[in-house]
């Protein structure tokens, strides 16, 4: 089944508003086996508006809509949707009583636009909003094809959408799709290896894939596997994904850290640290506190991460940790003695240094160098590892760095 996505919103045209909608769906929709063919961004202008939904009715088989369901009159999705199905709106009884709910809570009273939040299709699905005020709908048009076309209506704060899409749509979607089979999808991911790699090891994999089909997806120094299968019912397809899986893994058995759509180092990290009872301190210079933000975001990350400095210059680091003389030391040295150092400030059993030494082009805009990455753990010898940085812009030599730094720590506590 064909799917398009139709982001409704005259701010992301005009660039004050990035769409993170589109592409959260289309990964969401992939989950359940379903391809996303086509996307399309339209301002608030009922004409344009009409002309795109009838482009995407002309080809494909789920339209999904997201934004103007809000209560303002250039929040027109709703009602130029209802115009094209030649349907009517109508007030959904659900969504009135969690409007009506938020507002009594609040000890105010709504006014009455906010009252168009609650509207949907006469002959559709309302897919209530349990975390917001704006209602979303689904309705099955009948075309002449074999199958049904759905025209599904989500709201554009990113958040509620998420929330709607995991919780309503997809739900709303499997029903459909498993009147044919079921879909089943599992997600592997593997840390510190290249997608040239991963491809030359699983190439007669990726080349005969049939049933599951195997699609790659590389971020820097991470590449996650989607497995989806199709079989009769989902405890097959899921025995089916896993087989493969498990094929998989032994290849990249020494990469592997974990099934699952959100599954991150970060993650894996914190994992391990929380398994070993182990706890860390960390000291960053070059990647200015880039690591500390990104194991921050964790759940439960504090019962292992005790504190940490980002600390720019030697001076900086002598006066914290009652040094003298760093200056006239290596940067491997310095990394090293940072690290143990970080180790027993804090109190923790392990202790990360992030240091590097960095000259810029003569265009002045990109640099280059080398990083120095340290782990500290208690009993045993400080581990370090030199890290060259390729001629890039500054930030994405930090991000290099902080991915590279926590690939080594992660092996440090395996």
């Amino acid at each position: 089944m064909k799917t398009e996505i139709i982001s409704v919103g005259t701010e992301l045209l005009m660039g004050y508003v990035v769409d993170t909608n589109a592409g959260k769906i289309a990964q969401e929709l992939l989950t359940i086996g379903l391809g996303t063919y086509y996307q399309q961004t339209v301002g608030d202008n009922p004409e344009r508006l009409r002309e795109a939904i009838k482009l995407a009715s002309e080809r494909s088989d789920i339209i999904i809509l997201t934004g103007g369901l809000g209560p303002t009159q250039d929040d027109i999705t709703k009602q130029v949707a209802a115009e094209f199905l030649d349907d009517e709106l109508v007030l959904d009884d659900g969504q009135l009583d969690i409007i009506k709910a938020v507002f009594n809570k609040r000890g105010t009273e709504p006014d009455e636009n906010v009252y168009r939040e609650a509207l949907t299709f006469k002959h559709g699905q309302t897919l209530l909003n349990d975390v917001g005020l704006a209602c979303g709908s689904a309705f099955k048009r009948e075309t002449k094809a074999e199958t049904n076309q759905h025209i599904i209506l989500l709201p554009g704060v990113p958040y509620e959408m998420t929330y709607m899409l995991k919780h309503k749509v997809k739900p709303y979607l499997k029903e459909i799709i498993q009147k044919k089979g079921v879909i089943e999808s599992l997600f592997m991911n593997f840390n510190g290896v290249g997608e040239s790699r991963v491809a030359m090891l699983l190439n007669d994999k990726i080349e005969n894939q049939t049933n599951p089909t195997i699609a790659m997806y590389a971020k820097p120094r991470h590449i996650t596997i989607r497995l989806t299968s199709s079989a009769k019912d989902a405890k097959t397809a899921a025995q089916m994904n896993q087989e493969t899986a498990d094929e998989i893994q032994e290849i990249l058995s020494d990469n592997f850290i974990g099934y699952g759509e959100d599954q991150t180092i970060e993650t894996y990290v914190v994992e391990r640290l929380k398994k070993k009872t182990l706890t860390l301190g960390i000291v960053e210079g070059f990647t200015s506190g880039l690591i500390m933000s990104s194991l921050s975001t964790v759940a439960g990350v504090s019962s292992v991460f005790a504190g940490g400095l980002v600390s720019l210059n030697t001076e900086t680091s002598e006066k914290q940790f009652g040094l003298t003389d760093l200056k006239s030391k290596t940067l491997e040295d310095t990394a090293k003695i940072l690290a143990e150092e970080c180790a027993e400030t804090f109190q923790t059993d392990i202790g990360l240094s992030v240091t590097a030494e960095t000259t810029l082009n003569t265009s002045g805009q990109l640099m280059s160098g080398t990083g120095h990455i340290a782990v500290f753990i208690k009993g045993e010898p400080v581990k370090v590892k030199p890290f060259p940085l390729p001629e890039k812009p500054q930030p994405v030599l930090r991000e290099l760095l902080k991915n590279e730094a926590l690939a080594f720590l992660k092996d440090a506590v395996e």
